[in-house]
């Protein structure tokens, strides 16, 4: 007997739309993809992404610079710095999400196989 996967049975929330999108810009589509289900995002859900990956940006320069300064001065409160701005910027990321992700998303009829 073969099991459904876990998104087969779960609700989509706020934090697994986060989950799906943190490793990829999800503002470079209008489209979401949540257990085979291709949805449209709304105009607001797509400014968030947008705004997300700004943060991301901000992330990278931040890390680029920890690399750069950690190599200089070889102070180990660097990296705990930066490692508090990127706890910092990926809780801001997740609090740009609407509550109700499901209110910004529309059914496209569309599965995917």
């Amino acid at each position: 007997m073969a099991s459904a996967p876990r998104e087969a049975y779960v609700p989509l929330t706020r934090w697994q739309y986060f989950m799906k999108n943190l490793y990829r810009n999800g503002a470079a589509s209008a489209e979401f993809t949540y257990n085979k289900v291709v949805y449209l995002k709304s105009e607001a859900l797509q400014a968030a992404d947008a705004k997300s990956a700004s943060v991301n940006y901000v992330l990278l320069i931040a890390l680029i610079a920890m690399f750069l300064l950690t190599s200089r001065y070889q102070n180990v409160w660097i990296v705990v710095a930066y490692l508090l701005l990127a706890v910092a910027g990926e809780i801001y990321r997740l609090l740009l999400l609407p509550k109700d992700i499901r209110a910004h998303l529309t059914d496209t009829h569309r599965r995917e196989r």
